[in-house]
């Protein structure tokens, strides 16, 4: 069953003006270091930037609260499990606690990017079963 689902578009080149204008603060303040380094290792990093933050806002989105009081940017981490060819999304914190509250049990990503635009869609799954953790600080793999 669906609990939520949210989507979001950015312009690419929008995204890179503002991260050349803030450096490496705003990158560093959005991803962690393993989504750096996938980032890094992309023919253009921008375009990676722009599917992970667009990503991150489809998810609070689907929440129905967007990026509410303690919920922080590191709270969600996408990554692609070898072979994989959509990411798998991890959420912790406050973040993870919210999704509990929903029902989360677990969560589809789809990114996708043309040269202008980078396109996130995130779907929640309801409880199938209860998921693992929901205390503060706790992990919710899904």
């Amino acid at each position: 069953m669906t609990v939520g689902s949210g989507v979001d578009l950015i312009e690419i080149d929008r995204f890179e003006r503002e991260a050349a204008r803030r450096g490496d603060a705003l990158i560093e303040e959005l991803f962690s270091e393993r989504e750096r380094a996938w980032c890094r290792r992309r023919r253009r990093p921008a375009e990676g930037h722009a599917m992970l933050y667009a990503a991150k806002e489809g998810l609070f989105k689907a929440l129905g609260t967007g990026k509410v009081g303690r919920m922080a940017w590191h709270d969600v981490e996408l990554a692609w499990p070898e072979g994989a060819a959509a990411p798998a999304m991890t959420l912790a914190g406050v973040t993870a606690e919210a999704a509990a509250s929903m029902g989360v049990a677990g969560v589809h990503v789809a990114v996708a990017a043309t040269r202008a635009h980078a396109v996130a869609w995130v779907v929640l799954e309801g409880e199938r079963q209860q998921a693992q953790g929901g205390r503060s600080g706790d992990a919710i793999r899904l």
